[in-house]
């Protein structure tokens, strides 16, 4: 069973017994000793513990999984109530049993829960994007903005300009169109160079805002705050982010200050069978 899970040939079948050919070859995954039924493998870096259900898995069935997928919504709406550090470890303890690229384990968090510094990083994103669209509005620059990020997110940020204008005089009078009066802004973060780093820190914050939900808290994902940070060094340098990281996912979170009544609709996947 160990060779067969192996995902890196480190254990071979030698006169039908498993064998340890290439263990600098080893990535830590623990496939070996979670799948071993007789306890014979002693993996030496990863701790394992027992299955506490010892009935029929998984541990939830099918109809609660879609159910707790389907419950959680992008919440913008958040009671003043702050989120202790207790619970924010909980959060946290769950984008840590995320999947990663050859077992990496390379998600870098920034949790900022202090007012006055989710401020600051709310007015460095609204000064990147004024400078963005006001360049998309002039005839030389957008057409400098379509050669490097191309026509079409050109024609996008020109269409969205009247939704811009009514945000930013929404913020005039005080409502928060950016971060939405979160108490928590978390990004995810990790190496540039390593393609497995997007899907590694995407999904470990989509696994936070379920352990966010099912503690009663609400999450938003932020894309704004995303590109802002990957384009802006000032943003980048001031959440100490490292040169060679880039950011590849953020959201707000904080208690929810609404209540959803009902499941909403989706369309169907869009798939091509093959």
């Amino acid at each position: 069973m160990c060779v067969l899970v192996c995902p890196s040939f480190v254990i071979d079948l030698i006169d039908e017994k498993a064998r340890v050919s290439r263990e600098e070859w080893c990535i830590g995954c623990g496939h070996c000793e979670a799948v071993c039924p007789t306890e014979a493998v002693l993996h030496g870096v990863t701790v394992f513990e027992g299955h506490p259900n010892q009935g029929a898995r998984p541990a939830v069935s099918p109809e609660a999984l879609e159910l707790l997928l389907r419950e959680r919504r992008s919440v913008r709406n958040y009671t003043e109530d702050p989120v202790s550090q207790e619970v924010l470890r909980i959060v946290l303890e769950a984008g840590r049993y995320g999947p990663t690229g050859t077992n990496s384990q390379n998600v870098h968090y920034v949790v900022l829960t202090s007012l006055d510094q989710i401020s600051q990083l709310r007015e460095m994103t609204i000064g990147f994007y004024e400078k963005v669209f006001s360049r998309a509005r002039g005839r030389l620059s957008g057409f400098l903005v379509s050669l490097v990020a191309g026509r079409k997110i050109l024609e996008y940020l020109r269409a969205s300009l009247p939704k811009v204008e009514y945000a930013y005089e929404q913020m005039r009078t005080g409502k928060d169109r950016v971060f939405y009066h979160a108490p928590v802004v978390m990004l995810a973060h990790a190496e540039s160079w390593d393609t497995c780093s997007c899907f590694n820190c995407s999904v470990a914050l989509y696994h936070c805002s379920l352990m966010a939900h099912t503690l009663g808290l609400g999450c938003c994902f932020n894309g704004l705050l995303v590109n802002a940070v990957n384009r802006s060094r000032k943003i980048k340098r001031w959440l100490g982010i490292p040169a060679d990281h880039e950011c590849y996912s953020a959201m707000t979170l904080g208690y929810q200050n609404v209540k959803y009544q009902r499941l909403v609709h989706r369309d169907p996947p869009k798939v091509s069978w093959r």
